[in-house]
């Protein structure tokens, strides 16, 4: 299956290496072999036409994509265009309109190409992403917004199918509970900030995550899969701020039907919460039936977002095939 990767950040050059890495494995497995034909940043695009992937994630790392022979300066949505491709994976930064990455997406299906992301800002917006791919007969695969490596819709769409969910709850951001896991090992907030960035797991403005607009878009993706809503994130309550970035406490996510909230509680020691160290997540799914459905990881950053990335470009793969 033929791949454009719009976005080279953390998470899309640690999909570059499992590519690379996993491509024999998954072709003796599933019998597919994944050709990334060309990969765009806001610099231009590099048409990959055989480079190997190992040179265009050293390049990123060094003077940038426009030092390889085959950059060009053509925006994503031209490449979209121009070039073919099966699939195209979308994980450009999270944006407070959306955009770029709701164009990427529109020129994908515009195209007849289907849309794999890791955007959670497409999701929250008033651009209904799952109405439009309905309409165009495609399809648009999102695993990795919600909770990066952990499988919070493949559990909706194939373990759970006869539950009602009557609400949802966690600590839904790895920054900030790592931050303050770091505090309460005795460093300072500052210093807690540049190790997430040095680790990868935070941008070098994390107020998006310690301020908890982060989680207020997971909750709002949440909100409108589970309760077919068109909430956006402008109606999630965001009582979140960096001034409660201490020991002790850790940022809740609670999506009800009423909404979506977003706060720092202080949590007791045999709380579920307290098991959250370091760049830990947690989400409880209170069901009617399933009772209290808990996900739960010890690690989440870019490469674990990347791996679902991969497993989506899978699924979307499969899809397609019996579509």
């Amino acid at each position: 299956m033929r791949v454009q990767l719009i976005g080279l950040g953390s998470i899309g050059k640690n999909l570059l290496k499992l590519i690379n890495e996993k491509g024999p494995f998954i072709r003796a497995s599933t019998g597919e072999k994944i050709d990334v034909v060309s990969v765009s940043d806001t610099t231009g695009t590099v048409i990959t036409d055989g480079l190997p992937l190992t040179r265009i994630i050293q390049a990123k790392e060094g003077g940038g994509l426009k030092t390889l022979d085959s950059f060009e300066r053509i925006s994503a949505s031209s490449a979209i265009r121009d070039l073919e491709s099966d699939i195209v994976v979308e994980i450009t930064q999270s944006t407070k309109d959306g955009r770029p990455g709701i164009d990427h997406v529109v020129k994908a299906f515009e195209n007849e190409k289907d849309v794999v992301t890791a955007n959670k800002s497409i999701l929250v917006s008033d651009f209904d992403a799952f109405g439009v791919a309905k309409e165009m007969g495609r399809s648009i695969r999102y695993e990795a917004t919600v909770c990066g490596g952990m499988p919070v819709f493949n559990l909706m769409d194939y373990c759970v199918k006869p539950a009602k969910f009557l609400s949802v709850e966690g600590v839904l951001n790895a920054t900030s509970t790592f931050v303050i896991s770091q505090m309460e090992g005795g460093r300072s907030k500052a210093s807690a900030k540049e190790e997430a960035i040095r680790m990868g797991i935070a941008e070098k403005d994390q107020r998006d995550d310690l301020e908890g607009i982060d989680s207020a878009r997971k909750g709002t993706i949440l909100h409108r899969r589970i309760y077919g809503s068109t909430r956006t994130i402008k109606d999630a309550t965001i009582l979140a701020k960096e001034s409660e970035v201490k020991d002790g406490n850790r940022q809740i996510t609670e999506v009800t039907p009423e909404g979506v909230k977003v706060e720092y509680r202080r949590i007791e020691r045999n709380s579920i919460y307290s098991n959250t160290v370091g760049p830990a997540m947690l989400i409880r799914f209170n069901t009617d039936i399933f009772n209290h459905l808990t996900l739960f990881t010890d690690h989440d950053g870019p490469l674990e977002s990347a791996a679902t990335v991969l497993n989506d470009i899978l699924l979307s793969r499969a899809e397609r095939v019996t579509r």
